[in-house]
């Protein structure tokens, strides 16, 4: 399963008020900052949910995640960054001047795993402009590695849908992961939440499809039996 950004711009709605632009002004934000990256030459990887809708059904997104490789001074680099970003973009980044802000993060890659993600980035046509999207696998590792709120979710609906390699992201962790193996747990957790959803929406299904059919219509495997028995009898 594989989306669009078409399927983002389609959920980019203040429900609480439709008058409100602040959402829809997520896709000009992403094309100045991926066009300012590139014409800066730098290496880079889209991550969290726009990243997901690559490889899952589009969601609400309210942030632009990003990493990239900053050179030596990357945290001071990414903080001017961000800050020339917001000031361009005031009326919908600013606290101050709108109710729910678009955010940016932006920060340097850390070691070799990072690396390989900014390396095997997916490019894709993202909102109009050509993009550098984080693969299946190193977004479910950075999820396992983190304890943001919504990456449990997030981590859970990317692995029910079947799209990434699980053999992969556990050999990422082993390379990385702490002494408590927090990464590893995490990971499991998602895997049964994916399992848990998978199932219940398969019972859904099989409920709403059972509610369809004719109660006094008999399948045709049980004709079929019935047929096969009065023929023994004869």
């Amino acid at each position: 399963m594989g989306g669009c950004s078409a399927d983002i711009k389609a959920l980019l709605v203040d429900v609480t008020d439709p008058g409100n632009p602040t959402p829809g002004m997520l896709p000009a934000i992403f094309r100045d900052v991926i066009g300012r990256l590139d014409a800066a030459g730098l290496a880079y990887a889209v991550v969290g949910r726009i990243a997901l809708t690559l490889h899952e059904q589009a969601r609400f997104v309210g942030e632009i995640e990003i990493v990239a490789d900053l050179g030596a001074d990357g945290g001071e680099r990414a903080t001017e960054f961000v800050r020339a970003t917001r000031s361009r973009f005031a009326a919908h980044m600013d606290l101050h001047q709108c109710r729910r802000p678009i955010t940016l993060t932006l920060r340097p890659c850390i070691g070799t795993i990072e690396a390989r993600l900014l390396a095997e980035a997916v490019t894709r046509p993202w909102f109009g402009v050509p993009a550098q999207l984080a693969s299946a696998e190193h977004l479910l590792w950075l999820w396992c590695r983190t304890d943001a709120p919504d990456h449990p979710a997030d981590a859970a609906a990317l692995i029910a849908s079947g799209t990434v390699d699980l053999c992969r992201v556990r050999s990422l962790l082993r390379e990385t992961d702490d002494d408590e193996e927090s990464g590893q747990r995490r990971l499991r957790l998602a895997i049964g939440d994916a399992v848990l959803s998978t199932t219940s929406s398969f019972s859904r299904l099989m409920t709403e499809r059972r509610t369809q059919l004719d109660p006094n219509q008999v399948p045709v495997w049980r004709l079929q039996g019935a047929q096969a028995t009065d023929g023994g009898d004869r």
